[in-house]
């Protein structure tokens, strides 16, 4: 009898345990709730960052709310009351406005965790999913060292400066144009040689499909299905280009890590990649992501 009593205590006893999750039970995950602010654009690198934030969020059993929103602050202010109203506990942020959105939750004193991404940022004190455009710059301006004209196309100030300033270590002087068709004209069959640095897919794309010059030599930041395309068909000499797809995943990882309490890098650093003709097989992992 002494027995059986015992083992009936020893029983509930395990069973008491296994409940609490306290003894050999697997710790109960909350499904999160993840808000997402993502530009309103129709590119392939939009698509891939929503493909890391969809692959990494099941794969983290995340409920994501996406939402691809105009540039508009007001629009952004409102979707961010709403979604924090609605339960959002971490909000991942791919957007121009970031420095507003910033300032708009210190001044409403709205606690949120919030991850910035924005392949070229600067390193602050958040969380932040980024490239180091410093690092990139010097690696494109030491592949072309050899070229002695250079052409620059839009860009944001903080990258133009850096890129200039690299450049000018090199010994390259470069001129900062804006991507239309009439500054393109007067290169399209100019027997000088010039080189383009494209500072977007959408720009690299446009301009290799205008210059039909093999005078013309294009190199670009970032990529696409079309600019690859013209990297295998010698149009484009070569690309840095940054995984989106990682970003997507990054964010996702940082912002369950922030949800769950622990340590998150205040800055995740995603690589930069050489994609040339020559390697562009070997980079297929790289190029073509699989969670």
């Amino acid at each position: 009898k002494i027995g059986i009593v015992c083992v009936g205590i020893l029983m509930v006893v395990f069973m008491f345990l296994s409940y609490s999750n306290l003894f050999g039970g697997e710790t109960k995950r909350d499904i999160t709730k993840i808000s997402v602010i993502g530009i309103k654009r129709k590119n392939s690198q939009v698509e891939d960052f929503k493909r890391g934030i969809e692959e990494a969020a099941n794969a983290k059993r995340v409920d994501v709310e996406y939402l691809e929103i105009e540039e508009d602050y007001d629009t952004i202010k409102e979707y961010i009351d709403r979604e924090i109203k609605n339960g959002s506990q971490a909000l991942i942020v791919f957007s121009e406005k970031e420095e507003q959105i910033l300032s708009y939750l210190q001044s409403e004193k709205k606690k949120i965790p919030l991850i910035l991404v924005n392949p070229g940022g600067t390193e602050e004190k958040t969380i932040r999913v980024w490239f180091d455009v410093q690092d990139m710059a010097e690696c494109l301006a030491e592949k072309i060292h050899q070229k002695r004209q250079e052409e620059e196309k839009e860009m944001s100030e903080r990258m133009w400066t850096i890129f200039q300033e690299t450049f000018q270590k090199q010994g390259i002087a470069i001129e900062k144009k804006k991507m239309t068709l009439p500054n393109l004209a007067k290169y399209r069959d100019r027997k000088q040689q010039a080189v383009f640095i494209c500072s977007s897919p959408k720009i690299t794309e446009e301009t290799a499909d205008y210059l039909k010059s093999k005078n013309q030599v294009i190199y670009g930041i970032g990529y696409s299905d079309e600019v690859l395309q013209g990297i295998r068909e010698g149009k484009v000499e070569g690309v840095m280009a940054y995984s989106m797809y990682s970003f997507g995943i990054y964010a996702v990882k940082s912002a369950v890590y922030s949800i769950e309490g622990k340590k998150v890098d205040h800055l995740t650093k995603t690589k930069c990649e050489w994609i040339t003709q020559d390697n562009i097989k070997e980079k297929y992992d790289f190029l073509f992501p699989i969670y």
